[in-house]
């Protein structure tokens, strides 16, 4: 590996860790880079999805206050969120690389809708839900099942769509539900190392790096998300990920 290219990979993956922890989209960052360094679409999701796990788990860390607060009704979202990543990576192996390479496009136009329109409808869930009348659990962990399939398939922009979810099911503290949030996608992502570690997909030349560097941006971020302007954060993701799209219906469509 040149050396550029793997400056290029830390300095991705440390902002894509600080971004997946402030706001969501660090794959839109890192995802492209791995399919410019070479390598197929489903080694690189693979790894860019193993590579942006320490992030989450990085953030668990400094939000170990907000999580000894809701120990006990936790448990039910981590069942879904394992067994909901479970399916949805096997699921990945299942279709193989040529189907996975032409849903790619569509992934990503997905994912793109998933962060433009998540906090139009996580305010809109917060402003419809009624306080006396509080939103099934059934329904939100059947709703947070097919988020985590997703997850495990692909994952791209699942964090902020996941806090819609999170909205609608009452969680009104932004720290408590980035904190559960980062929960469930630690959950999600062991039950993934589970099925993509012994595939042989993860190209750890290229993961490591990123791993590394994004555990450190997941860390860091949680101390600098009251300085950060999350709008502008996400405003320029989001420009990233609609050009992004495009390229990908160029190449893959």
């Amino acid at each position: 590996m040149e050396v550029a290219t793997l400056v290029l990979l830390v300095a991705g993956g440390y902002l894509s860790g600080a971004i997946t922890a402030i706001a969501g989209g660090g794959s839109f960052l890192t995802f492209p880079m791995l399919l410019a360094a070479g390598l197929p679409p489903m080694a690189a999701n693979i790894t860019n999805w193993v590579a942006l796990m320490p992030g989450n788990f990085m953030a668990l860390a400094a939000y170990r206050t907000e999580l000894a607060e809701m120990r006990h009704d936790v448990r039910p979202h981590l069942l879904v969120a394992f067994f909901g990543g479970l399916a949805g990576s096997l699921l990945l192996l299942w279709i193989g690389e040529v189907r996975f390479e032409k849903a790619v496009p569509w992934l990503m136009l997905t994912a793109t809708l998933f962060f433009a329109l998540g906090e139009w409808v996580k305010k809109r869930l917060h402003a419809w839900r009624k306080p006396d009348t509080p939103v099934p659990q059934r329904v939100i962990l059947a709703f947070e099942f097919v988020l985590m399939v997703y997850g495990g398939f692909f994952g791209a922009g699942l964090g902020i769509v996941l806090l819609a979810a999170l909205a609608m099911a009452g969680e009104t503290s932004m720290h408590k539900a980035n904190a559960k949030k980062n929960l469930m996608v630690a959950a999600l992502s062991i039950a993934g190392l589970i099925v993509f570690l012994p595939s042989g997909r993860v190209v750890w030349a290229y993961a490591i790096p990123i791993l590394i560097a994004s555990g450190l941006g997941g860390y860091s971020a949680v101390y600098l998300v009251r300085r950060v302007p999350q709008h502008v954060l996400r405003g320029a993701v989001l420009a990233w990920a609609i050009v992004l799209t495009a390229v990908m219906f160029w190449k893959y469509g």
